[in-house]
């Protein structure tokens, strides 16, 4: 696929105003995700950023009719055209109207459309048609993107390796929420406390563990609290229970964020993902951003990604070898309860200043492009 046109050139900002962001078709205003790009555009640019919301209408026409008219008057006085993370479908769009207004176009790519459908979800077979044509708008989407986000280091590369684009593409970190802060503990009983949160998708690897349940055995007392819906919830209660693991095992509804917090608070060990995708493989999960701020340990597969958060939280972050099921019995065995973890208070400011860092890195690219803060 060959990339679109160059952006055309702007002269520079200065007396012109705040710059003016367009955030398109994002699905939900309060996600981590978009609430922290959009904060750090108006903290450090002193950018307005306008939001245009995904359409919520019955019909695809008038969905598709909406979405069109907002991004076609949010983007009339627009510096930037932001796309939102779950939107990658409208970047050629989204590309079209930045052209007509000489903006800028960033796109976040935090969620794949081929990764998230057919890799991680499973819900379209690899060889469809169907996956052919996602994989055909991720990669119009890198394409089109004057800065491409991500959200780290190992995905980054792989979006270059595999779609060469001639745009930057800028890895910000996930990082916790504000609710995400170090919590005290209290020992209680010799059972290590596991709390497993999401939604059961391939990318958590819930099956392995359950593997790595039965292979702890009577090395130790583990009991762990699954939190959540999904689909393969029934598939991952029955096999818990084949298992003979049901005394051990606690399966609950998902939970509201006030009440995860407390949830977290009773356990000595957060899970993360231990699947076997690409993004498995290269993916900062926000369970392990939150668990290590809450200050506990965290348990998840290896991954070059968590470099920088290792050297931050230590032993706190107990990482396993990928689909072992094994190596995660292994850590089980030997996490200590929350009480003797030894969590430093100050892990949920640690973990920001690495967040920090990452989105001091789209501060430049924008201010490379002429999109500096207004002086």
């Amino acid at each position: 696929m060959r990339r679109p046109a160059g952006r055309p050139a702007r002269p520079s900002r200065p007396g012109a105003g705040p710059l003016r962001v367009l955030q398109y078709g994002v699905h939900d205003t309060g996600y981590p995700r978009n609430v922290r790009v959009r904060a750090h555009l108006e903290r450090r640019l002193g950018a307005v950023v306008d939001v245009a919301p995904r359409s919520r209408a019955a019909s695809r026409l008038r969905r598709a009719f909406h979405d069109v008219r907002s991004l076609a008057r949010g983007s009339r006085h627009a510096d930037v055209v932001l796309v939102s993370e779950f939107r990658l479908s409208h970047a050629p769009l989204a590309w079209l109207a930045a052209r007509l207004r000489g903006a800028v176009l960033v796109v976040d790519g935090f969620v794949g459309l081929h990764e998230t459908a057919v890799d991680d979800g499973r819900r379209v077979a690899p060889a469809s048609l169907a996956a052919r044509r996602l994989r055909l708008l991720d990669a119009a989407a890198v394409r089109c993107a004057d800065v491409y986000l991500v959200d780290t280091e190992p995905r980054a590369a792989e979006i270059v390796r595999r779609h060469h684009p001639a745009a930057p593409v800028v890895p910000l970190a996930v990082g916790a929420p504000a609710w995400a802060t170090w919590q005290p503990s209290e020992a209680r009983g010799d059972a290590l406390r596991v709390l497993y949160y999401g939604g059961y998708i391939p990318l958590h690897g819930v099956d392995l563990v359950i593997e790595a349940l039965v292979l702890v055995g009577a090395r130790r007392r583990v009991e762990v609290v699954f939190v959540g819906d999904g689909p393969a919830r029934p598939s991952a209660e029955a096999r818990v229970r084949r298992a003979g693991l049901a005394d051990r095992c606690t399966f609950v509804d998902a939970v509201p964020e006030s009440e995860l917090v407390e949830r977290i608070a009773r356990a000595d060990v957060v899970l993360g993902v231990f699947g076997s995708s690409a993004k498995a493989r290269g993916v900062v999960a926000n369970k392990v951003w939150q668990g290590l701020a809450c200050g506990r340990t965290v348990v998840t597969q290896r991954t070059s990604a968590l470099d920088d958060v290792q050297r931050e939280v230590g032993g706190l972050l107990v990482q396993t070898e990928p689909a072992s099921a094994s190596s995660i019995a292994d850590a089980l065995v030997t996490a200590p309860p929350a009480d003797r973890a030894k969590a430093p208070r100050d892990v949920a400011v640690r973990l920001e200043a690495i967040v920090r860092r990452s989105y001091d890195r789209l501060t430049d690219r924008l201010a490379g492009l002429g999109l500096g803060p207004v002086s």
